[in-house]
């Protein structure tokens, strides 16, 4: 993993490659800023996955099940990852199966940047789907402005051997991408077992990804359109428990096959009035096998699911006068899937989103509110087609109030309250002997309060008689209620679960981060100090034993540290990451204790001319750690990469 600071100490090096590009404002200025920022031109940047850059945000914990093929996925405030949005270009990468977006499968290498919203983000000609996620993650493209190309080859640890290519090419008021991406890994490393040490096995996996994208302008508008496949087969290594010798840990397999073609338009009519239009179809397979032969003391599953699904959204805004507009979005989606599993149902759900959202913003007072609606049908059937049968209505409102005072330019007062639910996941419902057909939504109920100084802010240039210092504080204090939470209750075999609403949680929490950078002539220097309090307490039966408790694999006390330094061609990069104990049950119990863990990664890099050499080392002092309890992390290991401009 290389550090998000090492891009922008390489970006200050380079030319503004983003001179020129035309982008469409908003008509009425944002209420809420992002929690965090950062550009990703990745332009002569090394590599990095999306996980990566999100691990070093305030306030988020990623849930890594370790090596390159191990899932990914993201939890922020204690919400869940199911209350969690992930946007590409503005439309959600969602999965209706089990709602887990594994993070681990996007590359950086297309993405102008990444940036993370608490409560809502309240601009402009959103989808209805943005005001309803809890919390989001946005993966924006940027659009070329000349013709170029960057190639990359990274190798090291784990037998890893990943290369990429991007080529841009622009026609007038056309441009045009196109990347792709082939990795390897072996993904076998040493971790301690009781007295021993043991080899990481089955962790393996390759992928290929493909990324197409084409912008383009009209007068008063803009279009884009985007085809992305991602194909890769990879081993799932599985916890490490004690088992009879001869047997290996798991055999596991996974082969997946995923593809979608996304599109938006948007367009100022009138200087008053917009529109955008979004759509996207997607198609998802997946091949999974226990390879009981390998593995007797498994059982035999030999599973094939394909998912589609077909989303279009329609965004309006209307500026009523100069600081208020008010918008409306409706999203409609569709979607379905199959499986070869015995006995299961096929389910097919009909989605619709709705949002009346408003917005009055001056200079130093902005206020925002919505009121999100959201409906869905269900239908299932049997494999052979014997029956067809339509479930139970789903429906709930989400209200939200956001306010943003802004004293003096340097310091920010925000506060919003916002109310969100997710829908059950058709393995919730419909997964085989497993589902529960009555299950309702999940609710959070979330309020924050923010402050945000800059008592120093210049702009920097690339040169001066004296140095030029950017510092930034912000403190979040904020108060979440998860209810009607959807467990998984076992029965009489670990395979066959129930499926309840049942369970309450509360999140008491505080985020802190401190920021600041120096440049001078040829020199910068930045650091960013963050660290958050999380007491997030089960509060479902004031009778259980579990009452009070600390929820899975939450930290009351976690933080990083990054420090940069640039110097003429060369960038070097320092990142620790601190996390205090955790749990992996509600019941905190020694059984399921997590110790503390941190780790540090550093990099190198020199650029000449049109060529970057890198150097990464990860958990630089070899310390043995677990995120999730079962799955040890990778001890120290080394990358280096190559990146080639032309």
């Amino acid at each position: 993993m290389i550090s998000i600071a090492l891009t922008a100490l390489l970006l200050i090096q380079q030319p503004d490659t983003l001179a020129g590009v035309t982008v469409t404002a908003d008509r009425v200025l944002p209420v809420l800023k992002p929690v965090e920022e950062v550009f990703l031109p990745a332009i002569k940047a090394p590599p990095v996955q999306v996980a990566d850059v999100l691990r070093r945000f305030t306030g988020i914990q990623v849930k890594d099940y370790g090596g390159a093929g191990g899932l990914k996925t993201v939890n922020v405030r204690s919400l869940g990852s199911e209350h969690v949005g992930i946007f590409m270009d503005g439309i959600q990468i969602d999965n209706a199966q089990n709602m887990q977006v594994d993070l681990g499968r996007f590359s950086t290498d297309a993405i102008g940047s990444v940036s993370l919203y608490n409560g809502n983000k309240a601009r402009q000609l959103q989808t209805a789907k943005e005001y309803a996620a809890g919390a989001a993650v946005y993966l924006e493209s940027f659009r070329p402005v000349a013709d170029g190309g960057v190639a990359r080859l990274r190798g090291g640890s784990f037998e890893t051997v990943q290369s990429s290519l991007q080529l841009d090419k622009v026609f007038g008021r056309v441009a045009v991408r196109a990347a792709a991406e082939y990795l390897y890994s072996g993904g076998r490393y040493k971790f301690p077992y009781y007295d021993t040490t043991l080899v990481r096995e089955n962790g393996d996996i390759r992928s290929l990804r493909l990324d197409g994208q084409v912008f383009g302008t009209v007068r008063g508008g803009e279009w884009r359109m985007r085809l992305y496949s991602y194909g890769s087969e990879r081993g799932y290594p599985g916890p490490v428990i004690r088992r009879a010798a001869g047997f290996p840990f798991s055999a596991e397999r996974q082969a997946d096959q995923d593809a979608f073609v996304q599109g938006s338009w948007r367009q100022d009519w009138t200087s008053a009035y917009s529109t955008a239009m979004r759509f996207k179809l997607a198609d998802n397979y997946t091949h999974y096998n226990t390879h009981a032969e390998k593995n007797p003391m498994t059982l035999p599953y030999d599973i094939h699911y394909r998912q589609r699904s077909a989303y279009v959204s329609l965004a309006q805004s209307l500026v009523l006068s100069g600081p208020w507009s008010v918008d409306l979005a409706t999203d409609l989606q569709y979607n379905t899937l199959d499986s070869d599993v015995g006995q299961f149902v096929s389910p097919c759900r009909t989605t619709f989103n709705g949002a009346l959202a408003t917005r009055y913003a001056l200079e130093r007072l902005r206020l925002g509110a919505h009121l999100a609606w959201l409906g869905a049908w269900d239908t299932y059937g049997s494999r052979a087609g014997g029956f067809t049968r339509e479930n139970s209505f789903r429906s709930a409102w989400m209200p939200s109030l956001s306010v943003s005072w802004l004293p003096t330019s340097a310091l920010e007062l925000s506060a919003f309250a916002k109310r969100t639910y997710r829908l059950p996941t058709f393995n919730d419902l419909y997964y085989a002997i497993m589902g529960n057909s009555a299950l309702i939504p999940e609710s959070a109920t979330q309020y924050c309060l923010s402050l945000r100084a800059s008592p120093l802010s210049s702009r920097p240039r690339p040169s001066g008689p004296r140095g030029e210092i950017s510092t930034e504080f912000l403190a979040s204090a904020y108060y979440n209620r998860v209810a009607n939470k959807i467990v998984a209750i076992p029965t009489a075999s670990q395979f066959r679960w129930t499926m309840l609403n049942i369970g309450i949680a509360d999140i008491i929490g505080l985020d802190l981060k401190a920021s600041g950078s120096y440049q001078a002539d040829d020199f910068a220097a930045s650091a960013a100090l963050r660290y958050t309090f999380q007491q997030a307490l089960d509060h479902s039966d004031p009778e259980s034993r579990t009452y009070g408790n600390q929820i899975p694999y939450i930290p009351l006390h976690s933080g990083s540290i990054d420090f940069s330094l640039a110097w003429r061609s060369w960038n070097f990069i320092w990142n620790t990451l601190l996390t205090g104990h955790r749990w992996s049950r509600t019941a905190n119990i020694p059984d399921y204790y997590l110790p503390p863990w941190s780790t540090t990664d550093v990099s190198l890099a020199y650029t000449k001319k049109l060529l970057t050499l890198s150097l990464g080392v990860n958990n630089l002092f070899n310390h043995r750690y677990q995120i999730i309890q079962g799955y040890p992390m990778p001890g120290t290991n080394a990358f280096l990469t190559v990146t080639l401009h032309f």
